[in-house]
This record gives C-alpha cells, sequence and structure tokens, in this order.
C-alpha cells in the first residue's frame, strides 16, 4: 500500500504535461485573437496540441490495462524522497567516500 505522502513520480509526469499541454493551447488562442496568428494556423497548431494529450491518454490507457502503472508505482524510488522496503530514508553513511584515487 503506499503511503499518500510519498512522492509519485509518475502521475506528477502526467499532471505537468496535462498543464504544459493546457498552457500552450490558451497562448495560441491568444496569438491568434491579437491577429499575430491566421485562424488555419491556429487550427493546425491547436489540431497538433490536442494529439498530444490523444497520445498520452492512449499509451496511459494500454499501460493501465496491462496494469503498468499499479505495479511500477510502488516500487519507483522517488528521487525527491528515496526510501527502502521499510520505509526509511535512503541516506549515505559516514563510511561512504567518493574518493577517486585513480
Amino acid at each position: 500500500m503506499m503511503d499518500n505522502d510519498r512522492p509519485q513520480p509518475l502521475r506528477d509526469a502526467a499532471s505537468q504535461l496535462t498543464r504544459v499541454v493546457g498552457v500552450l493551447g490558451s497562448l495560441v488562442a491568444a496569438l491568434a485573437g491579437f491577429g499575430i496568428l491566421t485562424v488555419a494556423q491556429q487550427d493546425a497548431i491547436v489540431g497538433l496540441l490536442g494529439a498530444i494529450p490523444g497520445l498520452v491518454t492512449l499509451v496511459t490507457s494500454v499501460l493501465v490495462a496491462f496494469g503498468i502503472v499499479r505495479q511500477a508505482e510502488p516500487v519507483v524510488t522517488p528521487l525527491a524522497d528515496p526510501r527502502d522496503a521499510q520505509m526509511r530514508p535512503l541516506i549515505y553513511g559516514p563510511s561512504v567516500s567518493y574518493r577517486s584515487d585513480g
């Protein structure tokens, strides 16, 4: 069972992609509204932006259908908060040395 306070890098990446595509879509609409882009250019760009979430949704649906995300999320070690199976922080001990002798 996952701890809800732990980072979830797979879900965070999907959420960030959704926000970026939304901002880009708004920017294209604003540029067209100011006359910087023609309607045809706006339609072409929005069509491309519309394909991105569709592809992400398709891939995510396939992965969820096979249970990949559900199986992978608990075993992904978030770089923001790495922990072992007993939820102990993964830290470098005092005996670890990064000296390069050669």
